[in-house]
């Protein structure tokens, strides 16, 4: 439509809606922008044919949906910084809060030095696009309870008038906030680009239940995922972790993780370690092959896993990288998921500078690497290396308690 044929099909960050407050604003706009209207969204609105296809249409150009955009503009700044494309050779865009785009182009996200409040400015800036069927005001509400008393609404009618000065305005300013009244500030402007003509138009919040609603439709819209998990199943996954192995404390949060997929998703699964007694001639073995999600399988196949060996890592991630590029699926998100306790032990494959050029992201067929470090003996900075490679992310439950947590965070970019 631009006459750039060269820059491939467009395609966007966005975060997931269920834990983010731009994915939750991003995905309600799109219900707007499909019904062409910017207040009254109902759950008929919801269910019109036409309303959903141009929702999934929307999703199905997600690179990958993400638990926290920070992260995702911190890597792409120390990228940037470092003469490299980044976190976002696959994505046109990203879906952002105003003010991150302002901090992100003010160096505040970028590597720093002890001391530095901000690091340098990045190379390349993001430039705001505000799109013209509207946005979100996304404020934070200054609420007096019901129950307040006479003196304590006194003390916040105080505190509202002090928020509202002029210092603590400014104040807010330098962090990338609007004021209360909406107006950006010029510097501001100066960094994230000029408003519309016109000034914005704003969406108002739907109603609730509406919006809960949208939530339990967007699972079935969402860009769908080919998945190949890669679990750990070296000898020293036999490790206590209280009353439980480390094995069985992964094993179980895979399978709280796993409940969170789509039906419509595809996964495999592979188990690894080094080659052993019950699997001589190779350190990973398919398990399940990639196909229809079946979440029993999965769960009754992992309880079955002989734990023993060493950690093949390097070999694992390498050959299941190739596999999803065989098995790749353009119209899906294509990522391999690996968890592991430990760090590479394996001799016949310890090129890691190899294995990072191999699963460096190619625009045209993205394959992303996630990757959850579990227990303390993990060399979560590797497994950071091999992620960031490939675009992907690394979860860090070194502490053992975090595990179900990285689990869920992993699962929210599918």
């Amino acid at each position: 439509g631009f006459g750039k044929p060269e820059w491939g099909r467009f395609t966007f960050g966005k975060d997931n809606p269920n834990l983010s407050t731009s994915g939750l604003a991003a995905t309600i706009a799109t219900y707007y922008a499909a019904v062409q209207r910017s207040s009254d969204l109902t759950r008929s609105d919801l269910a019109d044919p036409a309303v959903t296809q141009f929702v999934r249409r929307i999703e199905a150009n997600v690179s990958h949906y993400s638990d926290d955009s920070v992260d995702l503009l911190r890597s792409l700044a120390e990228a940037d910084l470092a003469g490299g494309a980044g976190s976002t050779d696959d994505m046109s865009a990203i879906v952002l809060q105003e003010e991150l785009v302002d901090l992100y182009n003010t160096g505040a996200l970028s590597p720093r030095q002890d001391g530095q409040e901000r690091g340098r400015r990045p190379n390349v800036p993001l430039v705001a696009v505000h799109p013209k069927e509207g946005t979100f005001n996304l404020d934070h509400p200054f609420v007096v309870l019901p129950s307040a008393d006479e003196r304590q609404r006194a003390a916040a009618t105080d505190f509202l008038a002090f928020l509202t000065e002029d210092a603590q305005q400014e104040s807010f300013a330098r962090l990338g906030f609007r004021d209360h009244e909406r107006r950006a500030s010029a510097e501001l402007l100066a960094n994230v680009g000029a408003e519309p003509t016109g000034g914005l138009s704003y969406f108002e919040p739907p109603d609730p239940q509406v919006v809960g609603a949208m939530l339990d439709g967007w699972r079935t819209l969402r860009k769908k995922a080919n998945i190949l998990i890669a679990l750990d199943t070296s000898g020293s996954m036999q490790a206590m972790v209280g009353t439980r192995t480390r094995f069985q404390v992964a094993s179980a949060a895979a399978g709280k993780g796993l409940a969170l997929l789509n039906t419509e998703d595809r996964v495999g699964l592979w188990s690894f370690s080094s080659e052993t007694r019950k699997r001589p001639k190779s350190p990973y073995r398919e398990e399940i092959p990639l196909g229809e999600f079946d979440q029993k399988r999965i769960n009754s196949k992992i309880a079955g896993l002989h734990v023993d060996g060493g950690t093949a890592l390097y070999a694992t991630v390498r050959a299941a990288h190739r596999e999803l590029l065989d098995r790749y699926d353009p119209q899906r998100i294509n990522a391999i998921v690996v968890l592991t306790d430990g760090k590479n032990e394996y001799r016949q494959d310890n090129d890691l500078a190899g294995l990072l050029a191999e699963v460096a992201l190619d625009p045209r067929r993205p394959v992303k690497v996630f990757c959850i470090a579990f227990d303390r003996e993990s060399d979560f900075a590797t497994l950071d290396r091999i992620a960031k490679a490939s675009s992907g992310k690394a979860f860090d439950a070194t502490d053992p308690a975090k595990i179900d947590e990285a689990f869920v965070k992993l699962v929210s970019s599918f």
